[in-house]
């Protein structure tokens, strides 16, 4: 299907019905609505166009003379064209039906969301020949043995007038039951009317009672084939066989409206109706006027509260097994008359899917509600999320026409520059938006570069628009209100209305550190104390101040600032058991409940007592080849030194030691370092675990120094064992000493 823009449509489709049927002024009319849209700065709406094998025309042939005056109709309001839109009817005495083509893939599958959005014409204010308005149209599901030829019938003619070419035909005033009345509607169905004729005389056989108690043009909802859709009133008929007529009674019914509201129809402008089948509640949501025709947010939308249907109405689940439900149009005029056209925007049976906005904070790391708050200068990301749901045709041709939050920042210096990108959630990568696609300071015209469908056929079945941005600067809280997009496409179009939010005029924090350095004995807390305060001198609430805090790379648990503590006053600790380097660095901030930053201030907590090592260079003695396993000796004075500044009584010190062996030009040594305590038993240094050579205790005040080499003799500590012959040649190796106060 092809779009097109529709203005284009109005303005030659009403020329035309002006010549067409001007007999009767109805082109003249229409012509004269146009120019009242004009007028009212109002643009003609967008629409799809129509691929006629979707619909079905009723066929009434069974009927008599009777002709179904429905028909998809082109830019020229003529048939077998470029079908751009259903003219219902445009004269006095017609009934039109047409509906969706099951065979062709159309219909609405009550397990499903189903979404369609379509515009309606009832006619302009005023007819130039100073006739009354009638009757109108209707939107109807149904199931009806019927079909594609469902059309409110008696048998022999067809209801006209009030019964809309869907309710029951009140035109025989013998007809006593209420049953009688429904037997001649459409069976199994359900049907919104939009009514722009008032029926309300009390005339027996000539339906005209059905809108008593309903004033003016309305909308209503019902169930046709139901018979507690109808109310009887007048008495039993006198029938005169010797005058061959009726000399008084007869009964006449009135319509039960469920959801009526009163709205002005055939004003000269198209109306928005949007209907929405939800699975799960088995329920229909309607609303009328939810977009006005220059495709703005709609001034005063009508909502139709619709209760979930009863399986019954449609004839019982087993007459719901294949899940389908047709849907299409009814209208009817009678000595009154007007033109009646539809146009969509959205056809479930060729695609179904969903346009949503959000926005994040990326500066706070937030996802920003309806009506929520962000700061001047926040970092934002503005997105459009699409996502295809069902259908039998792509999203094809997809052009995303953005309106874009306003006092928000998204300009660049270089119109090459990337200010956001669409993500199809594939894995296959995303595609840049460039500042050049910008169309004005906060609008956007970006053509997807794939199209969306479901993924057993291969397709990406979502869309993510991000377009990067920055809150401006304000003196005062300002509000940014909702603006709508348009996901405009081939197959769909899809309105989308961004959240409000509100940018908080920019209030900045100062944190100040009473100490930047500090040194803590061991197994001590450090205390951090400092003053945060706001610039224009607003008093602090502790308790709404969240302290962010990241030690040695790490970040802390927040906490809130403490009540107990003065106004503005930071106090709190940092654990000894977290202080796990001789020098620990601190980072801390403050935000407000707004999300107000101050800057990042840095500590350097220094622990006055602590373990060190130093081990000088060192050597095992030579040997002369030999083939069998010897112990060789250390050479010189080894040097092991465990320097302990710690407080007496501190955990006791545990020296280990690995090492991969000697080494030489990539030889290894045939033989290993071993370590040999005091009663003899030896252990073999390697790289796979630690091995525990030394342990002592804080036994005194102040530095404590244990030379641990001191401590051996010739035949203990660390030794070299050779295994047997050795290639000649200087060995050498690393070894790794770890010196832990942990118990």
């Amino acid at each position: 299907m092809r779009k097109q823009n529709y203005g284009y449509l109005i303005i030659i489709l009403f020329s035309i019905l002006t010549f067409f049927i001007s007999p009767l002024q109805v082109l003249a009319d229409s012509g004269t609505a146009l120019e009242e849209a004009k007028a009212g700065a109002r643009s003609a709406p967008d629409n799809l166009g129509l691929d006629g094998a979707m619909f079905t025309k009723a066929d009434f042939s069974q009927y008599g003379s009777r002709f179904n005056s429905a028909n998809l109709v082109d830019a020229n309001l003529r048939t077998g064209g470029d079908s751009r839109a259903i003219l219902m009817t445009s004269q006095p005495s017609q009934v039109g039906a047409i509906w969706s083509n099951l065979e062709g893939g159309n219909y609405v599958d009550i397990t499903k969301k189903q979404t369609m959005s379509m515009w309606m014409y009832f006619g302009p204010k005023k007819h130039t020949d100073g006739k009354d308005f009638g009757d109108g149209m209707a939107f109807v599901l149904q199931k009806s043995s019927d079909g594609a030829n469902a059309i409110a019938h008696d048998g022999s003619s067809i209801g006209t007038g009030e019964s809309l070419g869907v309710w029951g035909i009140d035109d025989n005033r013998d007809m006593s039951t209420t049953a009688g009345i429904a037997a001649t509607a459409i069976q199994n169905s359900w049907a919104l009317e939009f009514d722009t004729h008032t029926n309300n005389d009390a005339s027996p056989s000539n339906a005209t009672y059905f809108d008593k108690g309903v004033s003016g043009q309305h909308i209503a909802y019902g169930y046709p084939g139901d018979s507690e859709t109808y109310t009887r009133s007048g008495s039993s008929p006198v029938y005169l066989p010797i005058i061959g007529t009726y000399v008084s009674g007869g009964y006449y019914y009135r319509m039960n409206h469920e959801g009526t509201k009163q709205v002005d129809l055939h004003d000269g402008t198209w109306h928005h109706l949007t209907v929405t089948w939800d699975p799960i509640k088995f329920q229909a949501t309607c609303v009328f006027n939810d977009k006005n025709p220059d495709g703005s947010i709609g001034t005063n939308p009508v909502e139709i509260d619709v209760p979930s249907v009863k399986a019954a109405e449609f004839g019982g689940y087993d007459n719901l097994s294949d899940h389908k439900l047709r849907w299409g149009f009814t209208a009817t005029t009678g000595s009154s008359y007007e033109a009646n056209l539809i146009a969509f925007e959205s056809i479930p049976s060729s695609v179904e899917g969903d346009a949503t906005p959000s926005i994040t904070d990326t500066t706070q790391q937030k996802e920003v509600a309806s009506n929520g708050t962000v700061n001047s200068n926040d970092q934002l990301a503005i997105k459009y999320n699409l996502k295809y749901d069902s259908g039998r045709d792509k999203w094809s041709n997809i052009n995303a026409q953005v309106v874009l939050p306003e006092n928000v920042t998204y300009q660049t210096g270089n119109s090459e520059d990337v200010i956001g990108s669409v993500d199809y959630g594939d894995g296959q990568g995303s595609e840049p938006i460039y500042a050049s696609e910008l169309t004005g300071t906060n609008t956007l015209d970006h053509i997807l570069k794939r199209n969306l469908d479901s993924s057993d056929r291969g397709g990406p079945t979502t869309a993510t628009i991000t377009i990067n941005g920055v809150a401006n600067n304000v003196t005062t809280n300002t509000d940014v209100a909702s603006v709508r997009s348009t996901i405009d496409s081939d197959t769909l179009i899809k309105d989308v209305d961004m959240l409000p939010f509100t940018i908080l005029k920019s209030k900045p924090i100062n944190l100040v550190l009473d100490k930047n350095n500090i040194s803590v004995n061991p197994n001590k807390s450090a205390p951090i104390t400092g003053t945060v305060s706001y610039v224009d001198g607003t008093a602090i609430t502790n308790s709404e101040m969240t302290v962010h805090a990241n030690l040695n790379g790490t970040d802390l648990d927040n906490f809130k600032m403490s009540n107990d503590d003065a106004s503005g006053k930071l106090n709190f600790e940092i654990p000894a058991d977290k202080l796990t380097e001789d020098t620990n660095i601190l980072k801390v901030y403050v935000t407000d409940p707004d999300g107000n930053k101050t800057a990042t201030s840095t500590v350097k907590i220094s622990k006055r007592g602590a373990l060190a090592l130093k081990v000088d260079d060192y050597s095992f003695g030579s040997i002369n080849q030999v083939a069998s396993s010897i112990l060789i000796p250390r050479k010189g004075d080894w040097k092991i030194v465990v320097d302990d500044s710690r407080e007496k009584g501190s955990n006791p010190w545990n020296l280990s030691a690995k090492t991969g062996g000697l080494y030489d030009s990539g030889a290894k040594f045939n033989g290993n370092v071993i370590y040999k305590n005091a009663n003899g038993i030896e252990k073999v240094l390697n790289n796979n675990s630690k091995t525990l050579i030394a342990s002592g205790s804080k036994t005194q005040e102040g530095e404590q120094v244990t030379n641990v080499s001191q401590m051996w003799n010739d035949s203990e500590g660390l030794l070299l064992r050779s295994n047997g012959s050795n290639i000649s040649g200087n060995y050498s190796g690393e070894m790794n000493w770890v010196l832990s106060d942990t118990i």
